[in-house]
């Protein structure tokens, strides 16, 4: 890559990764904190519920979230792929794109509104288990801290 393409093909789809990943986090903690609280309504404050809680909460704002997002994050793949095209070509044709709008017309015009929601269920899987995961190690930690401080 570095000889054909110089050090800006290790940067290819930078621009919709960092365009994706802003909006994606803060829906992440805006809906856990509210699907949180919902929770705590619903069910009480209590301490045994720690863990399935931020677990279920966590998979709900990592599922919603990559919805949200997952069309920059088709944009972002198909830009990173480019100058693999002798890979790709025994899979059907190839397209190059000048950039992140041109992407995002070219599989508007080409594919249609569904393809920006393709490969959408082991994205919103994997993101659903994975935010259940960081979700419930964070809160994990936290409860672990303030008990640490309780016995001081």
């Amino acid at each position: 890559m570095w000889r054909n393409e110089g050090p800006r093909a290790f940067y290819r789809g930078l621009s919709p990764t960092l365009l994706l990943v802003f909006p994606q986090t803060g829906l992440q903690f805006s809906i856990y904190h509210s699907t949180s609280r919902i929770w705590q309504r619903s069910l009480g404050d209590n301490s045994l519920l720690g863990f399935p809680r931020s677990s279920v909460c966590g998979m709900i704002a990592g599922v919603l979230s990559k919805l949200a997002v997952l069309p920059l994050d088709l944009v972002k793949k198909r830009l990173q792929v480019q100058g693999f095209e002798q890979a790709w070509s025994s899979l059907g044709r190839t397209v190059q794109y000048s950039g992140v709008l041109d992407c995002v017309r070219g599989v508007y015009v080409q594919e249609g509104v569904r393809a920006f929601y393709k490969g959408a269920t082991p994205s919103v899987v994997k993101a659903g288990l994975s935010v259940a995961l960081i979700f419930s190690t964070y809160e994990w930690c936290v409860d672990m801290l303030c008990r640490l401080r309780a016995e001081e």
